[in-house]
């Protein structure tokens, strides 16, 4: 009978010729450090003890590097930019209110997308001229109530929603001042269609300007003296990593003024939107994405750029596109709406692994305590790192698989990862969840993880792991009254 190995017996097994036996990863990208036992150390805290202390899933965000990361994106794009420049956060990067927080200290303001987000930029304090609304399916309610809240933007996704939005303002008796959101039918370099935001044929957002929609939405406009007319909006994807692509898409920009000045409308404010890659992730191409789903072939990791370098380029980039599209001394108001270059680096997700299988002439699999529900769906199509938080010098010796806990075989978090050799009650950290990894957990029956912030070698909670009063709040159960609070 064949002996099963332990965690502790696999040998490492014949990598590709000249691979790195050492960890790919480099900790000061992320701000991170190892610590005197080789454990992952973020702002002075040790993630082991955290993990402990918090218990896992978790995720930890870099406090003081979050808001300097925020104020170096508004002080860079301000010195590259003549005119005014505007910052606003796009809530649905990553709505924890916390981290929100932190990210309003830089200067930033809100860019939204439904009520709820609408409501909590109010709640958290922010102005009501700070907010833009945006979004492609808002409700009347919701329009409504952005125009009650006298937001300082609301973005029109449609012509149909043109129409809606003048006749609520006119019932309203309240002139809402808005952009006009465009669609100028480019796809930034590799990107996979899935996210190319500015595709006519593969996103069904903006105004079609190829069809002339956007030319028609400003002939509506002179009918319309209850709207107040500002200018344009462009946000053409997501994971964008060459600055020639921004400005690319913004060479329409000087025809559609020129469109307006005809229409007898001034162009007073162009927000470019956001989409700019993080320096130490990447999302896969299209060929990339079909290659490992078919063959379990995982890309490369990131080509390790630098921050403030990749901020001066698409700032510089943007910055001489826009104003090309207007004279010397009428330059409009530019806004940009970052949200993954800010905060994907300064947040990570710390996972238990409770479970090793190692079946010969296979491979390894590693069971983490998170998957589904907090971790998948952005691996799905990005390349985030994944770093042994017990020993980050451990070398590499294996390609592993590391799936989650769901009893479903499509819970994998990544496919033939090199890593070192992981035994059972380790931690690894998933790193670059500050973007879209809360904002998309979904309950499969898993308490959603707690998130916590660091800082100066201090720990904050800043939000609380879910109970399972939390789960069933919402539901009528009618042999029950009450419902007693269980452990979480």
């Amino acid at each position: 009978m064949t002996r099963l190995k332990s965690p502790t017996d696999i040998l490492p097994v014949k990598l590709n010729k000249g691979y790195d036996m050492k960890p790919n990863h480099n900790l000061s990208a992320w701000g991170l450090e190892s610590g005197s036992s080789g454990e992952l150390v973020a702002a002075g805290c040790s993630t082991i003890d955290l993990a402990g202390r918090y218990g896992t899933p978790l995720h930890v965000v870099h406090e003081r590097r979050l808001e300097d990361t925020a104020r170096r994106f508004v002080t860079t794009a301000q010195a590259q930019y003549a005119g005014i420049v505007s910052v606003h956060y796009p809530f649905k990067c990553n709505s924890v209110p916390g981290v929100i927080e932190i990210i309003r200290r830089a200067g930033l303001k809100a860019e939204v997308m439904t009520q709820y987000e609408l409501e909590l930029a109010l709640y958290l304090g922010f102005e009501n001229k700070e907010i833009i609304v945006n979004g492609p399916c808002k409700t009347e309610e919701f329009i409504r109530k952005s125009i009650e809240n006298r937001i300082g933007l609301l973005i029109v996704d449609s012509l149909e929603e043109l129409v809606v939005i003048r006749r609520i303002a006119d019932g309203m008796r309240t002139r809402p001042d808005i952009l006009l959101r465009i669609n100028p039918d480019y796809v930034p370099r590799g990107m996979n269609y899935g996210s190319a935001t500015g595709s006519r044929k593969g996103c069904a957002f903006g105004l079609d300007l190829k069809s002339g929609e956007a030319g028609h939405a400003l002939r509506l406009l002179q009918d319309s003296p209850g709207l107040g007319f500002k200018g344009f909006h462009f946000h053409i994807g997501t994971g964008i990593r060459d600055a020639r692509d921004h400005a690319d898409a913004l060479s329409c920009l000087p025809l559609l003024v020129e469109e307006a000045r005809r229409a007898g409308q001034m162009v007073q404010v162009v927000d470019v939107g956001g989409g700019i890659a993080a320096t130490t992730t990447r999302e896969f191409t299209s060929f990339e994405m079909l290659r490992y789903q078919a063959l379990g072939t995982l890309p490369s990791r990131n080509d390790g750029r630098d921050e403030e370098r990749c901020f001066a380029n698409v700032t510089h980039a943007i910055s001489h596109a826009v104003a090309r599209a207007f004279p010397k001394g009428e330059l409009p108001e530019l806004i940009y709406e970052p949200g993954r270059c800010i905060a994907s680096p300064n947040q990570f997700l710390l996972l238990t692994i409770n479970g090793v299988k190692t079946r010969a002439g296979v491979g390894t699999w590693l069971i983490a305590d998170g998957g589904l529900s907090t971790v998948t769906l952005p691996t799905y199509y990005e390349y985030h790192e994944v770093i042994l938080a017990n020993d980050v010098n451990r070398p590499l010796a294996e390609k592993a698989t590391i799936i989650g806990p769901a009893c479903f075989a499509g819970d994998v978090i990544y496919r033939n990862k090199f890593l070192p050799v992981i035994r059972k009650g380790e931690v690894i950290a998933i790193m670059d969840t500050g973007a879209y990894f809360t904002a998309l957990e979904s309950f499969f029956g898993f308490y959603q993880p707690a998130v916590v912030a660091v800082a100066d070698g201090q720990a904050r909670l800043i939000r609380a792991r879910e109970s399972f009063n939390g789960c069933i709040r919402r539901d009528v159960v009618s042999q029950h009254d009450t419902v007693k609070e269980s452990v979480s």
